[in-house]
């Protein structure tokens, strides 16, 4: 069984602490996911260690949910070691994570294909508002 799902994008300031936190709440209301022990976690490829984006905070409190606290990381052989599930916003995230960590390639995914959707998690980064809240709905609607 899948217990330890980690999300993986860029910076770990946007797409990943903003699924981290949905699937979480997500999570924390439904019982059977809840006792099933389930943990998440994000990475960034590249993180430059900072907090989530103005955006991502925006857009999770319009969910209820609170990323003020984030602090990006860098995705790392210990988060891999430690995760059943990783899954990833782009194709160049794939490629990235299975060529750090060979190890990785059975459990690594492209997140819109495992939800069963076409294409990648855009980037909201650098953009307005409405982008941030195209990824959030991209998180929570599929799920």
């Amino acid at each position: 069984m899948i217990k330890k799902i980690l999300f993986v994008c860029t910076g770990n300031t946007c797409r990943s602490p903003m699924a981290q936190v949905l699937l979480e709440s997500k999570i924390s209301k439904d019982h059977s996911l809840h006792s099933a022990g389930i943990e998440v976690d994000s990475a960034g490829t590249r993180s430059t260690y900072s907090g989530a984006m103005a955006g991502a905070v925006e857009v999770m409190r319009d969910y209820g949910l609170d990323l003020t606290a984030h602090q990006s990381k860098l995705l790392d052989g210990g988060l891999v070691s430690w995760a059943d599930l990783i899954l990833v916003m782009g194709p160049e995230h794939v490629h990235e994570v299975i060529s750090r960590f060979p190890a990785a390639d059975s459990k690594t995914f492209l997140l819109s294909g495992y939800v069963g959707e076409e294409g990648h998690v855009s980037d909201p980064y650098g953009n307005g508002i409405e982008a941030y809240r195209e990824c959030a709905a991209f998180y929570f609607y599929p799920c």
